[in-house]
């Protein structure tokens, strides 16, 4: 198994592609991909400040989660409105789609999965307390830390909150431990494994 700790201080801070903001990029395939180049996937989070309209990213499938604010309406036209207002539900669509964002109640923060549509991808939220196994059939996969703390006791780690562990080549179970208050997990697996 390789893995490796991804700490927000170790992001890149990369322009929307239409120019509308700037997200913090968490992980990224392959590594140093930029917009013009293109990438297989990409996990980020970005601070949004003001309502207003996507990037088109075709041929890419998208997933959006609520961190932190009151949230945004997502308007995809003729495919219709979609409400982003609770945390950690994650909203999936196509970003080939139009779609534009009204912030309903100030600026909030979200966490964006990214992936190449032909290489498919899984993203679930799960919030615990105490210890837990985590299944690690998938590659690669990402564990970012939402909310508290998690200890990781056979990799000798402490994930903060905003930490991502990114892990490849992984089989059957990982320990983990939330700290104290317990602790929400993000975990995306992409990839033909992740189904």
């Amino acid at each position: 198994m390789r893995w490796t700790h991804l700490k927000p201080a170790d992001g890149r801070v990369m322009p929307w592609r239409n120019g509308g903001g700037t997200t913090l990029e968490l992980a990224v395939d392959p590594p140093g991909a930029t917009l013009a180049a293109g990438f297989r996937w990409r996990l980020s989070s970005a601070e949004v400040a003001t309502s207003g309209p996507f990037s088109l990213f075709p041929a890419m499938e998208r997933c959006l989660l609520l961190l932190e604010g009151a949230g945004f309406d997502i308007d995809f036209g003729p495919r219709g409105l979609v409400q982003l207002r609770e945390p950690l539900v994650p909203v999936f669509f196509s970003g080939d789609w139009s779609a534009a964002s009204t912030l309903v109640g100030g600026p909030c923060t979200d966490l964006n999965v990214m992936w190449d549509r032909a290489c498919g991808a899984r993203v679930e939220a799960l919030r615990f307390e105490g210890p837990r196994s985590l299944d690690l059939v998938g590659a690669p996969l990402l564990i970012f830390v939402a909310e508290g703390t998690v200890a990781v006791p056979s990799l000798g780690l402490h994930l903060g909150r905003r930490h991502t562990l990114r892990i490849e080549d992984g089989a059957g179970l990982l320990a983990v431990a939330a700290g104290l208050g317990g602790a929400s997990l993000v975990m995306a697996r992409i990839g033909p494994a992740a189904f």
